[in-house]
C-alpha cells in the first residue's frame, strides 16, 4: 500500500495542493517542492483518499481544481500564510536571542579603523545585534574572564596567559601638544626632548602603560611625576591650553580631534596595538565566530563582491513581501549577485525605512517603502523618524497595487449603496479595520468621513490578520491590497464593493471605482518604491536603476506581479518625489490625520 495512503493528512500535502493550484502543473509543482512527479500524484492521491473528496481534475492538457478543491484552496492558503507567519516570527525571536553578542571595548581604544570594523561587522551579518561595553582594561580582561563578554577588544599589554589574544589593529605613540608650542614646527620629536616637558598621560588603567611606562624610563623620563588623565579628550583639552604635552596613540586624533592641537610624531617609534581577546578553553557561538572574523578581515567587502539586502518594512508571507520576494529572484539574476530579503518589521512600516536610512551608503543595502512611510508619516502630527525627502534615496517604483473595500460575506450587501444605507440605519453596528499606518488605515477613515457613517473602529498591525477576521465575522469592512485579498474574492468568502482607484482592475471588471460609487475622494494609492540611503554615489545609483528598470521589464515580473494583483510601477526616482510631494498635498487638504 502507498505510504502515503491512510495517513493523516500532513502539511507537505497541503503545502503541494497549493503549489499545484498556483502552478497548475504537477511537474512545476514537482520542481518546486523537491519530489518527483509520481511522488506529487501520490500525495494528492492520498489527500483524496483521507478526505473523501477529488481536488483535481486533469486532462491531457492542464490540470486544474474541482469544485471542492476550489472551495477548500482560499481558506487553506489563508491558513498556511498564518502558520508561516508564527513560524517565521518564532524563528526571529530565537533569533534575535542567539545573536545577541556583547563585545567589552577598551575606553581609549579609540580611532576610524576600530569604529569602522565595527560598523563593517554590523552591516556584514545584520540579525547579530552588538552589544558595546566601554570599560576600562582591566575591566575588559574581567569581562572575558566571566564570560559576560564573549569579544574583548583592548591594548595586547598585560593580558594573561588563559586568555587568547589575536592582533586586530596597529597603532603607534605621538605627542600632543598646542599649535603655537615649539614643538609643533617639528615633523618628529626624539624622546630624549620630552624628559624637560610636563607629561600628560592615559592613566593605568587605560591600558598600554606597562610598555609606555617602560620606554620613557629608558630615556631617563619618569613617567611617575606626568599628569593622568582617564580619557583622551582631557588629555587634548590640556595640550590645547599649554598645561603640557600629550602623549597618547596616535588614533586618539581621530578619536577626539581639537583644532588647537597638533600631532607629532615620535622617534624612535613606539608600537601600541589592539588584539581581540576571548578565553582559550571556551567554545565561541556561532554570532561570536562570525563577527570575529569580519573584525579581523583585512579587507572590506566592496559593492562588486557582496550580495544586496533587500529590507522589506513588513511581516513575512504579507503582500509587500510577496511582490519583494518575486522582485529579489529575477534581480538576483539581472546583477549575478544574492539577493537577501531582511523583514524589518514594525511601526506601520516605518521601522525598516528607518533602518534603511541608517544604513551605508555603499549599494549593498535598498529597500521597500510604502505610502505609510513616505506619505502619511508626514500627514500626521510628531516627530518623524527620518525626513521623507532628504533621508532618502528614490530609485524607482516597484509596483502599483489597487486598493478595495471589501465586506464579510455576512454582510448583507452587494453594492456601495446597500452597505451605506444600512450603515445609516444601525450607527455603530459595523466594524471597519484600520490596517497599519498607511493607505489602508487612512482610507477607513476618508471613508466614514465622506459617507458620514458611525462605525466602530479595530486596528491591526497588518492585513493578514485583519482579513483573517474579515472570513470570520470579527470585522465587517476592509479596505484591502489585492494580494492579500485575491483569494478570498476569488473564493466568494469576502465581497469587493468599490476600488479605491480610478480604474477598474482587469480582474475585477464588474467592481466600480470610487468616483462610480459617488465618492471621488476616497482613493489613495497601493504599491511601493524601492529606496536607498543618502549618499550614493551617481554610479552606483545608476547601476542599481539600470538593473531596477531590466528587472521590472522581465516578463517574469509582469507575471507574478499580475498573480498578486498588482502591476510594475515604471516611475522613475525623481518622478516618485513629485508624486510624493503631490500626495502630501492632497492629504493636508483633505485634513486626514494618522497620528493623534
Amino acid at each position: 500500500m502507498d505510504a502515503f495512503i491512510n495517513s493523516p493528512v500532513t502539511l507537505k500535502q497541503l503545502r503541494i495542493l497549493l503549489s499545484i493550484a498556483e502552478t497548475e502543473s504537477f511537474s512545476a509543482t514537482a520542481s518546486a517542492v523537491g519530489l518527483t512527479q509520481s511522488a506529487v500524484s501520490q500525495a494528492i492521491k492520498a489527500l483524496d483518499e483521507n478526505l473523501g473528496i477529488s481536488l483535481i481534475e486533469r486532462t491531457s492538457r492542464q490540470v486544474s481544481l474541482s469544485a471542492d478543491g476550489r472551495e477548500l484552496i482560499g481558506p487553506l492558503r489563508e491558513a498556511l500564510f498564518n502558520l508561516d507567519l508564527v513560524i517565521e516570527r518564532a524563528r526571529q525571536k530565537g533569533s534575535a536571542a542567539r545573536g545577541t553578542l556583547t563585545v567589552a571595548c577598551g575606553s581609549t581604544v579609540t580611532g576610524r579603523d576600530l569604529a569602522g570594523r565595527l560598523a563593517f561587522a554590523q552591516q556584514s551579518y545584520p540579525d547579530i545585534r552588538l552589544q558595546l561595553r566601554d570599560l576600562t582594561h582591566t575591566s575588559v580582561i574581567d569581562a572575558v574572564h566571566s564570560g559576560s563578554a564573549e569579544l574583548g577588544i583592548c591594548v595586547d599589554d598585560s593580558i594573561p596567559s588563559d586568555l587568547h589574544s589575536e592582533l586586530l589593529l596597529h597603532d603607534d605613540y605621538s605627542v600632543f601638544c598646542c599649535v603655537d608650542h615649539p614643538f609643533s614646527r617639528r615633523s618628529e620629536i626624539p624622546v630624549g626632548l620630552l624628559k624637560y616637558e610636563t607629561l600628560v598621560l592615559l592613566s593605568s588603567n587605560s591600558g598600554g602603560r606597562a610598555s609606555l611606562d617602560s620606554f620613557l624610563s629608558r630615556y631617563g623620563i619618569n613617567p611617575a611625576v606626568a599628569q593622568e588623565v582617564a580619557q583622551p579628550a582631557m588629555a587634548m583639552s590640556l595640550a590645547s591650553e599649554r598645561f603640557g604635552v600629550a602623549v597618547l596613540p596616535t588614533s586618539c586624533g581621530d578619536a577626539a580631534p581639537n583644532p588647537r592641537v597638533c600631532r607629532i610624531k615620535i622617534s624612535p617609534k613606539l608600537d601600541h596595538c589592539v588584539s581581540i581577546v576571548t578565553r582559550q578553553a571556551a567554545n565561541l557561538s556561532e554570532a561570536a565566530r562570525l563577527v570575529k572574523d569580519a573584525l579581523t578581515r583585512r579587507h572590506r567587502k566592496t559593492s562588486t563582491d557582496s550580495g544586496i539586502t533587500l529590507i522589506v518594512p513588513f511581516p513575512p508571507n504579507g503582500p509587500a513581501d510577496r511582490y519583494a520576494r518575486y522582485f529579489a529572484q529575477v534581480f538576483s539574476e539581472k546583477i549575478e549577485r544574492r539577493v537577501s530579503v531582511d523583514n524589518a518589521v514594525g511601526l506601520g512600516g516605518l521601522l525598516g525605512v528607518h533602518k534603511i536610512t541608517r544604513s551605508s551608503p555603499d549599494g549593498l543595502t535598498i529597500g521597500l517603502a510604502g505610502t505609510g512611510a513616505t506619505v502619511f508619516s508626514c500627514v500626521g502630527k510628531g516627530d518623524n523618524l527620518f525626513d521623507v525627502f532628504h533621508d532618502v534615496t528614490y530609485l524607482h517604483g516597484l509596483v502599483n497595487v489597487p486598493n478595495i473595500l471589501l465586506v464579510g460575506s455576512h454582510v448583507a450587501a452587494w453594492r456601495m449603496t446597500d452597505l451605506i444605507a444600512q450603515a445609516r440605519m444601525r450607527p455603530g453596528k459595523y466594524q471597519i479595520a484600520h490596517v497599519g499606518q498607511g493607505s489602508l488605515s487612512v482610507l477607513a477613515d476618508l471613508f466614514q468621513k465622506k459617507t458620514d457613517l458611525l462605525l466602530n473602529a479595530r486596528n491591526y498591525e497588518g492585513l493578514v490578520p485583519a482579513m483573517t477576521d474579515l472570513m470570520k465575522q470579527r470585522v465587517d469592512i476592509v479596505f484591502a491590497e489585492a494580494a492579500g485579498a485575491m483569494s478570498a474574492i476569488t473564493n466568494e468568502v469576502v465581497r469587493p464593493l468599490m476600488v479605491a482607484g480610478h480604474q477598474r482592475p482587469s480582474w475585477l471588471p464588474d467592481t466600480p471605482t470610487c468616483e462610480e460609487c459617488g465618492l471621488p475622494d476616497v482613493f489613495a494609492d497601493g504599491g511601493y518604491c524601492l529606496v536607498a540611503p543618502t549618499g550614493l554615489k551617481e554610479d552606483i545609483r545608476h547601476g542599481l536603476t539600470r538593473a531596477i528598470v531590466e528587472t521590472l521589464e522581465s516578463p517574469a515580473i509582469k507575471h507574478d506581479f499580475m498573480s498578486l494583483g498588482g502591476t510594475p510601477d515604471y516611475r522613475t526616482g525623481d518622478m516618485y518625489v513629485e508624486y510624493i510631494k503631490s500626495e502630501h498635498a492632497r492629504w493636508r487638504a483633505l485634513n486626514v490625520s494618522l497620528l493623534d
